[in-house]
């Protein structure tokens, strides 16, 4: 392991002590172990530029989906007749193959 020292201002090093003493950690040391790994995961985890795109065009879908059931109008779904049309159509496309 790589040793790191750091400077804290004093609130922050309260903080520290508070997490440490109320048991959340067994001292500083696992403190910032687990905010540094929690940290790099979500640096991990981040999207791509393409995916932020297609995540931001599919909010914008649903906000306008969402808009239109409050202006009433949306209409009634079936969805066990949907899904057994579904159903249907796969069995015959497995059959047809």
């Amino acid at each position: 392991m790589t040793q790191v020292a750091i400077q804290l201002p004093d609130e922050l090093s309260q903080f520290v002590n508070q997490s440490v003493s109320s048991g959340g950690f067994h001292n500083a040391d696992e403190f910032f172990i687990s905010i540094v790994s929690m940290y790099k995961d979500q640096v991990e985890e981040r999207l791509s530029e393409t995916d932020e795109v297609k995540l931001e065009s599919l909010r914008r879908d649903m906000q306008h989906a969402a808009d239109q059931l409050d202006r009433g109008e949306g209409s009634e779904m079936n969805w066990d007749e949907f899904f057994a049309d579904r159903h249907r159509a796969y069995a015959e496309r497995q059959r047809s193959s």
